[in-house]
C-alpha cells in the first residue's frame, strides 16, 4: 500500500488596505474587494484582510465582510512602510504565504483576484519569483510596470520609447519599477531582504523594495489583468510644496543608495530639467524652486515625524 499524500493547502493571501482620511464606503479598494469576496465564497477562502487606517480620527462604522478582517487605527500616520510591516508580521503569525498591498483608490476586479490565486498557486515552488503584479492604469495609460528610475536618468537625452508595458506578461528578467498598490509579495522573501525599509515611510518605497528584490536575484511575475488606479499626484498643477518636498527627499535617498556617481550626476541634471517643466505647470512656485535647489545640494533631510503612540487594533470579524 502506498501512502496517499495530502493535498496541499489552498494558497493563502493577506490583503492590507491602507486608508487615510477616507470613509470605508468611499474606498474603491475596500468596497470592491468586499463585494467580490462576498459573492464568491470559494475565492474568499484564500484571503484575509487588514484595514490599516492612518487617519487622525478613528472611523466609527464597521465594514461588513465575509473574510477575517482586522481594523488597525494608527493616528500617528506612520506611513506605508509601518503599515506593510505590521501586515507582514501578521501574515507570518497566521501562516499566509503572500501579502497583497492596496492603496485606498485602486479598484479590484474579480478577474484580477482569480488570476492572482491561480498564479500564486502555480508559482508556489518557483522560489525566485518574489512578487505578482497586475498592470495599473492611470487615465487609461499603463503606469505600472514602468521603467526603473535609474534607467530614466540614463536615458533622459534619448528619444522616449513607446509605452509597451501593456503587453508584458509572465516572469520579467529586466529591472523595472512597479507600484505598491495591487502588488502581491511573497512573505518569506520580504523577510529575507529585511522587510519594508521605514526610512522610505511613504514615497519611493515601491522603487526601493522592487530594486532590492531585483539585485538579490528575485523576479516579478506580471499578470494579464489590468486595474484602474487613481494617482493623487498625477496632476502637477495642484501638487503641494510639502508633498513634493517629501518626494524629493525619498527620491534623492533612493538614487544615493541604488545608483553610482554617474547616476547621481545625471540625477542633478534631471532635477534641473524637471524644474523647468514644473515652473510652467505648478501653481506653487516653491515646487520648482526647491527642485532646482535640490539639484545643487541633494539634501535628504529628515522624514516627517510620527507619534510614539501605538496603533489600536480591533478585530471586526
Amino acid at each position: 500500500m502506498h501512502a496517499i499524500e495530502p493535498s496541499p493547502a489552498p494558497v493563502s493571501i493577506l490583503i492590507v488596505v491602507v486608508l487615510y482620511k477616507c470613509e470605508f464606503a468611499k474606498s474603491q479598494a475596500l468596497t470592491s474587494i468586499l463585494q467580490i469576496l462576498k459573492t464568491d465564497p470559494e475565492l474568499a477562502d484564500h484571503f484575509s484582510l487588514i484595514l490599516y487606517d492612518n487617519s487622525p480620527e478613528r472611523l466609527n462604522q464597521n465594514p461588513v465582510g465575509t473574510v477575517p478582517l482586522l481594523y488597525v487605527h494608527d493616528p500617528s500616520n506612520s506611513g506605508l512602510a509601518v503599515a506593510y510591516n505590521f501586515a507582514l508580521a501578521r501574515a507570518e503569525l497566521q501562516g499566509s504565504e503572500w501579502i497583497l498591498l492596496f492603496d485606498q483608490d485602486t479598484k479590484a476586479t474579480r478577474k484580477f483576484l482569480l488570476e492572482l490565486v491561480v498564479s500564486a498557486t502555480n508559482l508556489r515552488d518557483v522560489a525566485n519569483v518574489a512578487a505578482i503584479v497586475p498592470k495599473l492604469l492611470v487615465n487609461g495609460i499603463v503606469h505600472s510596470p514602468a521603467t526603473h528610475f535609474l534607467d530614466v536618468l540614463r536615458r533622459q537625452f534619448s528619444t522616449p520609447a513607446p509605452n509597451t508595458y501593456n503587453s508584458l506578461v509572465g516572469i520579467q528578467e529586466d529591472r523595472l519599477n512597479f507600484y505598491n498598490s495591487a502588488s502581491t509579495l511573497r512573505v518569506s522573501t520580504l523577510r529575507s531582504i529585511g522587510a519594508f525599509p521605514t526610512e522610505f515611510w511613504l514615497d519611493y518605497l515601491d522603487h526601493t523594495v522592487f530594486h532590492t528584490l531585483f539585485v538579490n536575484g528575485y523576479r516579478v511575475y506580471v499578470l494579464n489583468a489590468s486595474l484602474e488606479h487613481d494617482q493623487s499626484d498625477a496632476d502637477l498643477t495642484d501638487v503641494s510644496a510639502l508633498r513634493h518636498r517629501n518626494v524629493l527627499r525619498a527620491q534623492t535617498l533612493f538614487v544615493k543608495r541604488a545608483g553610482n556617481l554617474v547616476d547621481r550626476t545625471l540625477y542633478r541634471v534631471w532635477l534641473l530639467r524637471y524644474s523647468r517643466k514644473l515652473r510652467s505647470l505648478c501653481k506653487d512656485r516653491r515646487v520648482w524652486r526647491e527642485t532646482a535647489l535640490q539639484a545643487l545640494r541633494l539634501r535628504i533631510g529628515t522624514p516627517s515625524a510620527t507619534s510614539e503612540k501605538g496603533p489600536t487594533i480591533v478585530r471586526i470579524c
